[in-house]
């Protein structure tokens, strides 16, 4: 039997107990019985309580057995909770589906398969976090185990993966979660090394302590839920000093909570939002880079998990070296992914990446380089992420051919960064739209949808409702849109553009404002004309440049601090006029086009009124 057909052993199982039980469950029941008996044949629980003896009393005996399981102390009774109350539903389906996984038992079964292989298809449960990806699964701990570590900090481990990846290993493992889940147990039982379950908050009540103090692990692998709620009182009531950087979002809490623990390599799976997003998070990976801890930074390939489309990346981190480069992978190239069906991929060559980052650590660029191409991965100097405002985004790094080409030829351009030509002004905020009372006003809204290939933006139809923000500098007139301001998109539709007309309405009702998603260009001094700007940000150069800062692979976007450091070309004052004519122009063209356009749909209605007469 092969590995591909390991699932099938769950499937003979689960098929005698589909009746009131629903699928997760039947199934996470029929590893439960597969497991109990493996037991009976190692000699792991008292006779009494074995699946044997409980056969011969039928499926009573068996539900009383599974809850006397299911009370014992420590992981085992956590690896039989729920099976009782599984077992009762099934009614004496329960006997053939015990008698069943005791033959495979009896013949070897963990002999030939590993027992994260025959739960591979458990089926997830609804509140399940991510529905982890094996391959993702054997990198992460590859990474993390597989350079000699004897001691390893699995905190926050929900589905039972990482611990089942290393079941081989004869290392210590320590395991911290607000939940301990039966599957993490019953694979728990089968570890080789010392393994240690504290059902327990990390970040609120760390339990690996020892004398007063964090105890530190060789290693530590982690994938920390996605989306929890901030806890910034855990930062401010800290008493072991894990939070250098007390006011991170609760993902760079998480982060350096797994680093106060780990002296050594740390593997991280994170939230794509963590690796470019501004603020707190920006400042946490400013002091990482500080300190010199990342190794790498791995961008992982959208459709990978079972439950949710969130993108993500992985963070090798080093607490005992002082990394003067970053190496950045790109795993969503075709070479590291492939499709399974029209939403999800899967990770293959995931090898490459572990031979890439282990000659990273060793100090090694030149082989690492020579394992993976630049179109692949690169490294990154201090100053580059720097420049870059500590984005971790990897396709700010990793580029194309094309893109480096492009770069090539900014560089041959006299440039200024974008925040130095215009000033950029944020949408009205949420809390201000959609208002009633006397204060507010009838507005047109500009969104992508209103954002032409060439002229000028055209009257938008959706009309919103206004309060006019309090700003602390400027007037709240300043969000209406004024003759010749730029429209950019900067969160989905990432890089559409739009130049505002010289009729566009005055501010107050009736006027325009920007979408959610847009950004606006206006001139700082009131001289310069921005319509070239406009121009160049729609042209093939301006949209690849705004391409090659776009992040985030489930909603693009580009963020306002990288935004404001592009480099554009410096266009002079008498030159920046020219613009306005070449609108104008393409006005004209459009004007011929939209006539032509009549003019040839007309032509068979034209045809069937004269057959028609």
């Amino acid at each position: 039997m092969t590995d591909s057909k390991a699932g099938q052993v769950l499937f003979q199982l689960t098929d005698q107990l589909r009746g009131p039980l629903r699928t997760e469950d039947a199934q996470l029941l029929a590893f439960q019985l597969l497991v109990w008996a493996h037991l009976g044949e190692e000699h792991q629980i008292h006779p009494a309580d074995m699946a044997e003896t409980a056969l011969h009393g039928g499926s009573r005996e068996i539900v009383e057995a599974l809850n006397r399981l299911s009370m014992s102390d420590g992981l085992l009774g956590h690896a039989f909770s729920g099976a009782a109350s599984h077992a009762r539903a099934a009614g004496t389906d329960i006997e053939s589906a015990l008698s069943a996984a005791k033959r495979l038992a009896d013949g070897g079964i963990f002999e030939r398969f590993l027992p994260a292989d025959i739960a591979a298809e458990l089926a997830t449960p609804r509140d399940a976090s991510l529905g982890l990806p094996k391959e993702l699964v054997a990198m992460v701990a590859e990474l993390a185990v597989g350079f000699e570590a004897r001691s390893v900090y699995c905190p926050w481990e929900m589905e039972g993966q990482l611990i089942s990846a290393t079941l081989c290993e004869a290392i210590e493992v320590f395991v911290e979660t607000p939940y301990l889940s039966p599957l993490v147990a019953l694979f728990a039982l089968f570890h080789k090394g010392e393994i240690l379950c504290e059902v327990a908050d990390p970040l609120a009540t760390p339990t690996a302590i020892k004398s007063g103090r964090l105890k530190k692990f060789d290693s530590a692998m982690s994938f920390p839920p996605f989306g929890m709620l901030p806890k910034s009182e855990v930062a401010n009531q800290d008493i072991y000093g894990r939070f250098p950087i007390k006011q991170a979002t609760v993902t760079g809490l998480m982060i350096q909570h797994i680093l106060a623990q780990t002296d050594g390599r740390a593997v991280i799976v994170v939230p794509n939002s963590f690796l470019f997003g501004p603020g707190r998070d920006r400042d946490l990976r400013q002091y990482l880079l500080e300190k010199g801890w990342v190794t790498a930074v791995v961008g992982l390939p959208g459709g990978i998990y079972k439950n949710t489309g969130i993108g993500s990346g992985l963070l090798l981190l080093d607490t005992r070296r002082s990394n003067d480069r970053v190496g950045f992978i790109d795993a969503g190239q075709p070479y590291f992914c492939q499709s399974i069906n029209r939403t999800r991929k899967a990770l293959i060559n995931t090898g490459d990446i572990v031979a890439y980052c282990n000659a990273l650590s060793e100090g090694d660029t030149e082989r690492a380089s020579a394992l993976l191409g630049q179109d692949l991965a690169v490294t990154a100097t201090f100053e580059e992420l720097q420049s870059n405002d500590f984005s971790f985004a990897v396709e700010r790094y990793v580029v194309s051919e094309s893109q480096r080409r492009l770069q090539g030829q900014m560089q041959r351009l006299e440039t200024a960064e974008l925040g130095e030509v215009a000033e950029l002004l944020n949408p009205v905020p949420n809390k201000d739209r959609n208002q009633e009372g006397p204060e507010a006003i009838e507005v047109l809204e500009v969104g992508a949808q209103d954002l032409p290939a060439n002229g000028y933006i055209k009257s938008p139809e959706k009309k919103v409702n206004i309060v006019l923000p309090v700003r602390r500098s400027g007037s709240g007139n300043d969000v209406f849109l004024r003759p010749g301001d730029v429209v950019l998109i900067t969160k989905g539709s990432t890089g559409k553009v739009g130049i505002v007309p010289e009729d566009v309405p005055p501010a107050g009702q009736g006027g325009w404002i920007a979408g959610q998603s847009a950004i606006v260009l206006r001139s700082s001094d009131g001289k310069a004309d921005l319509r070239w700007l406009g121009l160049w940000l729609r042209s093939k150069m301006g949209q690849g440049v705004l391409s090659g800062i776009t992040s985030g692979s489930t909603i693009p976007m580009i963020s306002i601090q990288t935004l404001r450091k592009l480099e554009v070309p410096v266009v002079a004052l008498a030159e920046q006029s020219r613009a306005g004519e070449v609108l104008q122009h393409e006005m004209q063209l459009q004007a011929r086009i939209d006539e032509l356009r009549d003019e040839q749909s007309g032509l068979a209605e034209n045809l069937w009124a004269e057959l028609l007469g």
